[in-house]
C-alpha cells in the first residue's frame, strides 16, 4: 500500500520526480515518508536521501525525518529549500533540470566516425584526466561505475575520444568529449546508445542537466528529451 501512495504521488509529475521513480523501479529504495502530498526516500545504492513534496506543510514534516547526518540529499521543490539550508548547513550545491526519453521507440544511432564500447579499468585515468568535473568526482566512484559496466567510450583509430556513463542513481551523465573530437556528434552518438541500453534494461531513460549548460541541455532537445519545468536540487556535505 505504501509503495502504492509513493508511487502515486510522484507520477503527478514524472519528468520531476524520475529520479526517485527510477529508485523504487529498481527496488533500492527505502520509503521513509510516503502521502498524497509528499515523499521521502533513502536510496541505498547512491546513499542519497530524496523528497518531493506538493505543499510547505508536507515538506516541513518530511524535513523533521530526514537524519541529522545527511550528507547528500535531493529535493525536488524550491519551496523549501531555504528551510534545508538553515536545518542541515550543506556546503555544497547543483540544481539540475530533468531530460528524460518519454518514447518507448528507440533512437536512431546517428552516423558517426566513433566506435562505441563498454570501458575497462584501463580508462579509469583518461576519464580521471579529461572528465571535467573530476574535481568533485573522486577516482573510487569512476573506479566502482567502469567495474559495474557502467561506463562507455567512444574511440577513433583505437584512442578514446569521449565517455559517457550511468551514476550509482540511475541518471546518465559524466558525458565528456576530448577538446580535439568535439563537433563530429560524438557526445550525440554516446547519449543516443546509454539511452537505448536503458530502455532495453526497463530504466527510465533520463540525465540531469546543470542549470546553465545550454548545450547540454540542446542535445537532449535534439534527441527527443523532454525537460522538467522545475528543478532538482542537489545538496552536499563533506
Amino acid at each position: 500500500m505504501c509503495n502504492s501512495i509513493t508511487e502515486n504521488m510522484l507520477l503527478k509529475d514524472v519528468l520531476l520526480n524520475v529520479d526517485m521513480l527510477e529508485c523504487l523501479r529498481r527496488k533500492s529504495a527505502d520509503i521513509i515518508f510516503a502521502s498524497t502530498s509528499g515523499v521521502l526516500i533513502y536510496d541505498r545504492q547512491s546513499k542519497a536521501h530524496m523528497m518531493s513534496a506538493t505543499n510547505m506543510e508536507t515538506a516541513e514534516v518530511i524535513i523533521e525525518q530526514i537524519p541529522k547526518d545527511v550528507n547528500m540529499l535531493v529535493g525536488h521543490q524550491e519551496m523549501y529549500y531555504d528551510l534545508l539550508m538553515k536545518k542541515f548547513h550543506f556546503e555544497d550545491k547543483m540544481v539540475c533540470f530533468n531530460a528524460v526519453y518519454m518514447k518507448d521507440i528507440p533512437i536512431k544511432i546517428p552516423k558517426c566516425l566513433a566506435e562505441i564500447s563498454m570501458l575497462t579499468e584501463e580508462y579509469i585515468d583518461d576519464v580521471m584526466k579529461n572528465y571535467s568535473k573530476a574535481d568533485v568526482m573522486d577516482r573510487a566512484y569512476i573506479e566502482n561505475r567502469i567495474k559495474n559496466k557502467a561506463m562507455y567510450g567512444a574511440f577513433i583509430d583505437g584512442k578514446i575520444c569521449g565517455f559517457i556513463g550511468i551514476h550509482e542513481e540511475g541518471s546518465i551523465g559524466m558525458l565528456e568529449v576530448l577538446k580535439d573530437y568535439r563537433g563530429m556528434g560524438i557526445a550525440k552518438v554516446l547519449q543516443a546508445v546509454s539511452t537505448n541500453d536503458a530502455l532495453k534494461q526497463g530504466r527510465y531513460p533520463y540525465g540531469q542537466v546543470v542549470k546553465g549548460n545550454v548545450p547540454s541541455m540542446n542535445l537532449q532537445k535534439k534527441l527527443g528529451f523532454e525537460i522538467s519545468e522545475g528543478n532538482a536540487y542537489w545538496l552536499f556535505s563533506n
